[in-house]
């Protein structure tokens, strides 16, 4: 375990911004020290020599584009795209399997305010402190860490321009001030790594995965200023071991391209600096999926590309890179998709991760937990719910490591069960003491069932959302038309409680900008962000001290003509059979609807939610008839 101080957050950061970011400082002499408790005083070969293959902790704390505030709890944000969150267990099975590095990729622009004071773009602490957190998981275990900046939309702009350049250039210097005063005690196993795939996502005349040469050198050249601000703003943090920290390069979209490579223009006095490459390579065998692709390895593409020789030729060029530009250069991302194919995936894992060796350069796993996808983006190897690893994927982790002689530890892949659901486990404050009675079958009369077309209703401030469930990870409602065209995720306020989530009707407004959608085809749909759901009861309550509207003599009129309960008899054929399970059933999962009356018919026990507790009372009369 590494010991490191913790400085004063706003005292580091100010004293950072005070510094000018041109020029670096050489390295002082106390730098070039090292001992058995760190990893100081090395060159850059030298430590990325010890880096012999990494993992990526990818789709979690870099999840972008989710229009949550920024202080939404980071939780929130990193099962977003529907990873839990990283524990010290998961890192524990990364390392065991052999990996002695891990690459955290991270957006930092959703967690960021503009401070008129400091008149800078602040970044938000909770997010600062969750970052260290899983920085601190690998770290601590003596393993090599690259942290980055990554999906920024900053960065990754339609067209670059000088405007575009000067907002860049602002927040990256000041998410890199913050990070590397947040850091400045952390020795070399921790690396920077300054952006991730910079490049124009709208430029009709720049490829956006091509080498960024179109425009005269536009493009290169800012890319290359970016850089140098990166750089610039870690050297002159101030500590002896920001001086020394390697910081990583990217070309334009960290491309294997070898012009964009060479185009990497490494700042005057940088010290330890290292080239960024992704290299999902040979394209057409490790994620095309046109009629060029061939899954197959050793084999070739529709296009007559030998994959063997392919390789042989790339690390052969990387080589010859690295000694023409003095840097090591670093495999940020690699991978092979799952096409159900893991013998030539464990071919390819041989060849490719032999060549690696030979050249010197080490390779980074790109792992987004995704085991089956239509688009070529299956890079799931280990199952991070239970942290075991895909039966699909275990076989060429094996081939991965036996390159380096690494027996690795990857114990067998094991589903996930939900923890069962028990009122025990909820801790029942203030706040939960009338949910409790409710579902205890007392008060029932202020609660109104919500998992119905009438929920829009109580869409308003008079009233909460409150949803009892089990799942994964942290639940979510959602707003969602009838084609299925829109989906809304409103994500609870308050889900300290076991087993409840609390959404209030602000909630819903920042869900939708704004506008709650009433349209009479919209629905409400439970949804989580972690597989697998089980919901046991969504409810509208009435908020202390609300005015709630009486029923009104229209009301009344309607309800008189509503047709006679008739429990049981869900499709409302007029008789109780299995045809009722079924619908039921189709209803538990989202598959069918319920109109107003259908839903009073399958409240078998009368608690004004329909549930699963309802589909066994149904079956039970089902037998008596």
């Amino acid at each position: 375990m590494k010991n490191y101080h913790k400085k004063s957050r706003l005292a580091a950061v100010a004293a950072v911004a005070a510094l000018t970011v041109t020029g670096l400082g050489s390295l002082p002499e106390s730098a070039l020290q090292t001992n058995a408790a760190s990893l100081t005083g090395q060159n850059a070969q030298s430590v990325v020599s010890q880096m012999t293959i990494g993992w990526n902790l990818g789709n979690t704390l870099d999840v972008a584009t989710t229009n949550l505030k920024s202080t939404t709890a980071p939780g929130k944000f990193v099962t977003k795209w529907g990873n839990p969150e990283p524990t010290q267990e998961l890192f524990d099975t990364v390392k065991a399997a052999g990996f002695n590095t891990v690459r955290i990729p991270t957006t930092w622009y959703e967690h960021l305010e503009y401070d008129e004071a400091s008149q800078m773009y602040v970044v938000n602490s909770d997010w600062m402190d969750y970052v260290k957190q899983t920085v601190d998981y690998a770290y601590n275990q003596d393993m090599f860490v690259i942290l980055n900046v990554h999906h920024e939309d900053f960065i990754n702009e339609k067209i670059f321009t000088d405007e575009t350049y000067a907002v860049a250039a602002k927040k990256l210097g000041d998410i890199w001030t913050q990070v590397s005063a947040e850091f400045a005690d952390y020795d070399q196993h921790l690396v920077f790594e300054g952006m991730n795939e910079p490049r124009q996502t709208g430029n009709p005349s720049v490829n956006q995965w091509g080498n960024g040469t179109e425009d005269n050198g536009y493009t290169t050249k800012y890319i290359n200023d970016l850089n140098a601000v990166f750089v610039n703003t870690v050297r002159n943090q101030g500590s002896a071991e920001n001086q020394e920290r390697v910081l990583m390069l990217p070309g334009y979209a960290a491309s294997s391209d070898f012009k964009a490579i060479r185009n990497i223009e490494i700042p005057q006095n940088a010290g330890n600096v290292a080239l960024s490459v992704h290299a999902y390579l040979p394209y057409y065998f490790t994620m095309a999926t046109d009629e060029k692709a061939n899954h197959e390895f050793p084999g070739k593409s529709g296009w007559g590309e030998d994959y063997e020789s392919s390789l042989q030729t790339f690390f052969e060029g990387l080589k010859s890179i690295s000694s023409e530009k003095n840097a090591p250069i670093v495999i940020g991302e690699f991978s092979a998709s799952n096409f159900d194919n893991t013998q030539a995936r464990c071919n390819w894992a041989k060849s490719y991760l032999s060549k690696a060796k030979d050249a010197g350069i080490p390779c980074v796993l790109w792992d987004n937990n995704a085991i089956k996808s239509s688009g070529g983006e299956a890079h799931g190897y280990l199952y991070r719910l239970t942290n075991t690893w895909y039966e699909v994927s275990a076989p060429v982790i094996e081939a991965m490591m036996g390159v380096y002689g690494i027996t690795p530890v990857l114990p067998a892949y094991e589903e996930y069960v939900s923890p069962e659901f028990s009122w025990d486990k909820i801790t029942i404050g203030e706040d939960w003491k009338e949910l409790y009675k409710a579902k205890k079958g007392l008060e029932l009369e202020a609660w109104k069932p919500a998992a119905l077309g009438q929920w829009k209703e109580y869409a308003n401030e008079n009233y909460d959302f409150v949803m009892i469930y089990d799942t994964a990870g942290d639940p979510a409602l959602v707003l969602q038309n009838e084609a299925q065209e829109t989906w809304n995720y409103v994500y609870a306020s308050d889900t300290d409680t076991p087993f409840v989530a609390k959404y209030t009707y602000e909630d819903f407004l920042s869900a939708i900008d704004g506008v709650i959608a009433l349209e009479e085809e919209d629905n409400l749909y439970m949804s989580a962000t972690s597989e697998p759901l089980t919901v046991y009861g969504v409810y509208a309550v009435p908020k202390a001290g609300a005015e709630i509207p009486t029923e009104s003599e229209s009301d009344t009129e309607a309800e008189s003509e509503t047709p006679a309960l008739n429990l049981g008899d869900v499709n409302q054929d007029g008789q109780i059979s299995i045809l009722d399970v079924v619908t039921f059933q189709k209803y538990l999962l989202g598959i069918e609807k319920f109109s107003h009356q259908t839903y009073k018919n399958a409240d078998m026990n009368q608690d004004d939610a329909v549930n699963v507790y309802d589909l066994i009372l149904l079956k039970k009369e089902l037998l008596k008839v």
